[in-house]
């Protein structure tokens, strides 16, 4: 036997046709493998986009739900019995000044932003426009008495809520408050003073008599709280709005005490509101149900001047995935139609883009009036 022969068979490479259907099978293995990939991506993408946009609403309602829950809480005093007894709840405040507050305007919807100023530097761009007032739960007790007309500054035991100048605080001792802004603050161990001087308040001095819990035995004595009043609106820097059309992502503003907006989560596209309404009419001299008995539109609550009667909001945030300028913000593979709630009224959309959307809603009930 030949060696050289047998070695040369054993040797033989694949055939052109066996070569060109391995290279058609190795196509079609890539191309499997592509497909999958680019598959996976965009299901990656559109489901990252999702949770961008249910975190974002969810930390949007959060905030938002903190500020309507405690709407109208004045401490140990009542919005009911200082509307009753006008002069109970007095507010000297000049920088910032700070709107009125009753019954009827510790929580207040502008349908479409009609009736609000926007701050300086953000334009209101779409929805409504969300304004709730009241003080936060916890405040410091007076270490002596505050007196009317008188400049003399305000004594406290303590300082937790490290107020500082410029703060708007509120005193009250249940039967009467005023709403103030500190001029300055001393902390001294044990006593803590607020100044109250004519450079950020209307008046240097007091309406009315605020005690403390030593010369009122029984009484809770007068506190001092942290005011606050929140405007939540959707904007966009007025710098990049021109046309009705803002050149960078919406987003969902708050201002706090007529201060610098601040944006909480971008791209919010619209904002809209719901109110629950105790719609009872009680005989004279009968406390309301304060039951809600329907959601109006903030437009119907408003013609009504039923805004006391306010029990309960449910809040519409419409949420997108991502600017419209940004091509990576497409990440479905078709349009997505989708259904929004203004002024009761649900609306069907379907946008030209592939970006994701979703009405983020919840529904907060205002503490202060319910039983």
């Amino acid at each position: 036997m030949n060696l050289n022969r047998s070695m040369s068979l054993r040797q033989t490479g694949f055939s052109l046709i066996e070569l060109m259907v391995a290279i058609t099978i190795g196509f079609i293995v890539v191309a499997g493998v592509g497909y999958l990939y680019l598959g996976s991506r965009q299901a990656f993408n559109a489901q990252d986009s999702l949770s961008a946009i249910q975190e974002n609403g969810r930390f949007a309602l959060d905030t938002m739900s903190r500020d309507i829950r405690m709407a109208g809480y004045m401490g140990c005093g009542n919005l009911a019995v200082y509307a009753a007894s006008p002069g109970t709840l007095g507010n000297i405040t000049k920088a910032p000044a700070i709107a009125p507050v009753t019954p009827a305007s510790a929580l207040q919807v502008f349908p479409g932003g009609t009736g609000w100023t926007a701050p300086a530097g953000v334009s209101w761009a779409a929805g409504d426009v969300l304004r709730v007032s009241g003080v936060d739960p916890s405040g410091v007790s007076l270490a002596g008495p505050a007196l009317p007309g008188s400049a003399a500054a305000i004594h406290v035991s303590g300082n937790p809520g490290n107020f500082q100048a410029n703060d708007v605080l509120l005193i009250s001792d249940c039967t009467n408050a005023v709403i103030f802004v500190t001029s300055s603050v001393s902390n001294a161990p044990g006593m803590v003073t607020f100044a109250h001087a004519s450079n950020v308040n209307t008046v240097p001095y007091l309406s009315a008599t605020h005690t403390f819990s030593p010369s009122a035995p029984g009484s809770p004595g007068a506190q001092v709280y942290a005011f606050r009043q929140a405007d939540y609106f959707v904007g966009c820097p007025t710098a990049s709005f021109s046309g009705g059309q803002c050149s960078v992502p919406l987003a969902l503003y708050q201002v706090i005490n007529n201060g610098v907006p601040q944006a909480l989560v971008d791209n919010v596209e619209n904002m809209a509101f719901m109110l629950g309404v105790d719609t009872s009419a009680p005989p004279p001299n009968v406390p309301p149900a304060q039951v809600v008995g329907a959601y109006q539109t903030p437009a119907a609550v408003a013609n009504a001047g039923n805004w006391a009667k306010v029990l309960t909001v449910q809040v519409h945030l419409l949420m997108v995935g991502g600017p419209a300028n940004d091509a990576r913000s497409n990440v479905a593979v078709a349009s997505q139609p989708y259904s929004f709630i203004v002024n009761g009224t649900t609306y069907a959309s379907y946008p030209a883009d592939r970006r994701m959307r979703q009405d983020a809603t919840a529904t907060i009930a205002l503490r202060n009036r319910l039983p």
